[in-house]
């Protein structure tokens, strides 16, 4: 068996710089769970420092907010201050029972404890520059956002929706038929120049979302960034 500290991490496409956690963030990653993949790390630095300088960076799927601090450390870093939009019910993929399987567990206090763990971790780490979540399912989301609703956000401030996207880190549901429907409502507002994430798209990795990925990637109106392994496209 290898070790964890003995893995060799993915080599960024060219063109995609190398990225190293800061003292931050290597901090924040000791108590804040997540899913978040080493690969994606420099995906995101770049994507963050080449979009354009209007237009929202907007993140589907926030489990206990790993990516979404991640991302605002990164914006930061790079001076950017487009505002950030997140999205996620809480709705597990896999959680369609009542128990976490092999316990007494009940899947409706787990949520409720991710749901506090996201709220603390973000206030922790980023209490001055918080996102706007919004507690829906992403296809909710867009509604929402095509319609410029004024939402109250799951921290008590009252925003209006919509307009265009610079970045969008897809990561909800991994079906193909909803990785197709968040790439498709991204599209509808991002802008030219604008980047996107698929996260669990890599090749081979049996997902749909890495057919929604590569098939994004082989429109004439994008360009693949890179991969390393998980994809990310520019919109020409």
């Amino acid at each position: 068996m290898t070790d964890a500290a003995s893995t060799v991490a993915p080599r960024p496409h060219p063109g995609v710089a190398a990225y190293q956690r800061d003292d931050f963030l290597k901090w924040l990653s000791f108590i804040n769970p997540g899913m978040l993949f080493g690969g994606n790390l420099p995906l995101m630095s770049h994507a963050l420092r080449a979009m354009p300088a209007s237009g929202a960076v907007i993140e589907i799927g926030s489990f206990a907010g790993l990516s979404l601090n991640h991302i605002i450390h990164m914006m930061q870093q790079a001076g950017r201050s487009n505002p950030v939009f997140s999205v996620d019910e809480w709705h597990f993929e896999g959680s369609d029972q009542e128990f976490i399987p092999g316990s007494a567990v009940r899947f409706a206090d787990y949520r409720e404890h991710v749901i506090d763990t996201f709220r603390r971790n973000l206030t922790l780490f980023h209490r001055d520059s918080l996102p706007h979540h919004v507690v829906s399912n992403s296809d909710g989301f867009f509604r929402l956002w095509a319609e410029k609703e004024t939402v109250v956000d799951f921290f008590g401030r009252s925003k209006t929706l919509g307009g265009p996207i610079a970045f969008a880190y897809i990561d909800g549901a991994h079906t193909y038929e909803q990785s197709r429907r968040d790439f498709e409502n991204v599209d509808r507002f991002l802008l030219s120049g604008g980047l996107i994430i698929f996260d669990d798209s890599a090749d081979g990795s049996g997902w749909g979302s890495n057919i929604t990925a590569y098939e994004a990637a082989a429109r004439a109106d994008y360009e693949l960034v890179g991969k390393t392994p998980n994809y990310c496209i520019v919109k020409r």
